[in-house]
């Protein structure tokens, strides 16, 4: 295509572009979203008309970042699949994977899990195969992110396979997860062997640990890719805060307030961060309800480790809302785990036992409800 300009001809079509680019941002500045993308699509027929393929992804994602409608969202969607068609029929996989990835991420933002799972599995499969080594961990992230899409629809089975795929290229050290989850539930729920459940229980989450550390020095090339790296970070801080908080009701069974009281300081600062970084999503517009569901859930349990240690230093309701957007806030309170946060703010956590006894638990803590039931009683 780009054989179709002289240089100058084409140093002059990258330069109206790039003006309309600029124009599309300080529209998108002044809240005029619609023209914003009619600009930035204005924009991309001129650079995919003269061959700026490295330009596509760019575009995409400024249009990502502008997007909040559905409509405006499957208008995009359209655009990508169109684009991607062009750079698949001129062969160049690692600008593909690239689009993808922006795909994959809008999809996820629509609602459709079942497709947008599908995807992020693409994508890992597109960056493993330009790079595996340099990629590794980048398609493990992908991993991990459509693991969590096939959870979010109860394929349970076909997301843990997908999570200890993604945890395969994460780590090269060798480490059963899956045993140590069936170790976990024996120790805790039949022999009642705290202490040993306290290790196993440092095992998985130093295991997490280590996945979130390699997760943070992998290049932030786009905007789309931090938003979605944050977003896997921010998983990880939750589920590591979840088998702590079962590290923590152990050492109150084991009697051992200290342990108690410095597990829940470590817990809150991992689910502040886990909160935060799910913020900064919701801020840049790139979150879906389900995002919306796990900040609300993190809000119980950063007051769930206050509680239980007697170790208030949070207000988790301020924390969550402070500095979201009216609508956004009122996303989150119509969450159940908002109104369940609510509640033992009032009520305080052992009075709370019915709330536990039906809240929609994790997979990580489901197995363990009736443990954490009986607990309560240790509270006053």
């Amino acid at each position: 295509m780009s054989s179709l300009f002289r240089d100058d001809e084409r140093d002059e079509e990258i330069l109206r572009a790039n003006e309309l680019v600029e124009k599309g941002e300080e529209l998108k500045t002044e809240g005029n979203t619609t023209g914003s993308i009619q600009l930035m699509l204005k924009a991309l027929n001129i650079y995919l008309g003269i061959g700026a393929y490295l330009k596509m992804t760019e575009i995409f994602n400024l249009l990502t970042s502008s997007v909040k409608t559905e409509s405006e969202i499957l208008r995009i969607i359209e655009e990508l699949r169109e684009t991607i068609a062009t750079m698949e029929y001129l062969d160049l996989p690692e600008e593909i994977a690239k689009l993808k990835m922006v795909l994959a991420n809008l999809t996820y933002r629509s609602g459709n899990f079942l497709l947008a799972g599908n995807l992020f599995i693409e994508v890992a499969d597109l960056f493993n195969e330009v790079d595996p080594e340099e990629y590794r961990q980048v398609s493990g992230m992908f991993l991990l992110r459509a693991g969590e899409c096939f959870e979010k629809i109860s394929r349970t089975e076909r997301g843990e396979n997908l999570i200890l795929e993604a945890i395969k290229r994460f780590d090269t050290n060798i480490f059963d997860l899956n045993a140590a989850k069936r170790n976990l539930k024996v120790q805790i729920n039949k022999t009642k062997k705290f202490e040993l459940a306290i290790d196993t229980i440092q095992e998985i989450a130093e295991f997490f640990r280590r996945m979130e550390e390699q997760l943070e020095h992998t290049l932030d090339n786009t905007e789309t890719f931090e938003n979605l790296k944050q977003n896997v970070t921010s998983r990880l801080l939750h589920t590591i805060s979840e088998y702590n908080l079962l590290k923590m009701i152990c050492f109150k069974n084991l009697d051992d307030e200290d342990s108690v009281k410095k597990q829940a300081e470590k817990s809150l600062k991992d689910l502040t961060k886990a909160i935060e970084l799910t913020k900064e999503e919701i801020k840049s517009g790139n979150y879906s309800n389900s995002d919306i569901v796990r900040i609300a859930f993190d809000m119980f349990t950063l007051q769930f480790f206050q509680e239980f240690a007697n170790y208030q230093v949070e207000d988790p309701i301020d924390l969550v809302i402070r500095g979201l957007n009216k609508d956004v806030i009122k996303e989150i309170k119509d969450i159940n785990y908002f109104q369940d946060t609510e509640h033992v703010l009032e009520a305080d956590l052992y009075n709370c036992e019915d709330i536990v006894e039906e809240m929609d638990l994790s997979a990580v803590l489901k197995p363990f409800r009736a443990f954490i039931l009986k607990s309560l009683r240790l509270i006053k």
